[in-house]
């Protein structure tokens, strides 16, 4: 965490520096393209790895960038969406705090005539430019069927216990993140006995509250899904928490499923305390997305849809040096 906060801080000031530069370019009669951001938070490592692969799109490009940070606040959100479009900016970037409310900005951005990127979530009402992101109900499956692997090893079949952690109610990841886990087991893996699901927004305290209380009315757990990492490292401190924390190999062991291949949840992974984390590429997806605005401010088509790759990260490949959270907590 000490790494993350170093970095957050490093892209804060950075954001700051940027924003300040910004200030004559774009709609002020500048040459120099402006690219306005919407960033939901910059209190997780994965959207702090997305800002950097923004930044470093926009330098690739030679254009300025203004960068907003609601914090978690659904109406400031849109405050600052708006406030993008009175500077005056050639195109936006958003990743919104929830796929429905976020219509009301979109609307504005497609009224004055502003490309508009999406990236990493999505939203609700079509009119967008591009919507960058990784394909999140495939990721949800494929949490399932790794969770089927380790209940069959254990069992001889996909029967156990298992909990899902869902993400922030709203946002177009949590939603197809489950979609997709839940379709899985539903057409696949009917021994699977989901015993709880509840919401842990994204978030490692919210996560471990959820997940202490869920132990006291489930404690016999096989494994657990969360809807991402944060989700995954507040579920470790409450297996912890409860003295259920065993080594891979124990008949007890709880075997936990991430999404996003942050460097804490992978550290987590090494350590034998997290099983897999299913790794996005936020840098790359912000580099895309910059890309694609770029392109449509040019005139060029650029496609709807776009999805980055995601892997899993797990004992086997969690000592590389080459994912994405390695790299930026470094």
């Amino acid at each position: 965490m000490k790494k993350f906060t170093a970095l957050a801080l490093a892209v804060l000031l950075a954001v700051t520096l940027f924003a300040g530069c910004a200030s004559d370019g774009g709609g002020s009669g500048s040459d120099t393209l402006t690219i306005g951001v919407s960033m939901p938070t910059l209190g997780n490592a994965f959207f702090v790895g997305m800002l950097m692969g923004i930044e470093e799109g926009v330098r690739m490009h030679g254009a300025e960038i203004v960068t907003l940070n609601a914090n978690g606040d659904v109406a400031l959100q849109t405050s600052q969406v708006e406030d993008l479009i009175t500077q005056g900016v050639d195109a936006i970037i958003i990743c919104p705090i929830d796929s429905d409310a976020i219509v009301t900005a979109q609307q504005m951005v497609i009224d004055a005539g502003i490309p508009l990127v999406y990236c990493d979530r999505g939203a609700s009402a079509p009119g967008y430019d591009s919507f960058v992101a990784t394909d999140n109900v495939a990721m949800g499956a494929l949490g399932a069927d790794l969770i089927a692997d380790f209940l069959t090893e254990r069992y001889g079949s996909p029967t156990g216990k298992v909990v899902e952690l869902q993400g922030l109610i709203g946002t177009s990841a949590a939603r197809d993140r489950g979609d997709g886990f839940n379709n899985r087991v539903d057409s696949q893996y009917p021994g699977m006995d989901i015993i709880a699901r509840q919401p842990g927004d994204f978030n490692q305290e919210t996560s471990l509250n959820v997940m202490q209380n869920i132990i006291q009315a489930n404690p016999e757990i096989d494994a657990v899904f969360t809807h991402n990492d944060d989700n995954a490292l507040g579920v470790l401190r409450a297996i912890e928490g409860a003295g259920l924390l065993r080594s891979p190999g124990d008949p007890d062991y709880i075997f936990i499923v991430g999404i996003d291949g942050i460097s804490d949840a992978i550290m987590e992974i090494r350590a034998g305390n997290i099983a897999v984390t299913i790794s996005q590429d936020p840098i790359g997806m912000g580099i895309t997305a910059v890309g694609f605005a770029i392109d449509v401010i040019n005139g060029e088509s650029v496609p709807v849809s776009f999805d980055q790759p995601h892997y899993p990260i797990d004992a086997s490949n969690a000592n590389d040096t080459n994912h994405w959270g390695i790299a930026a907590g470094d």
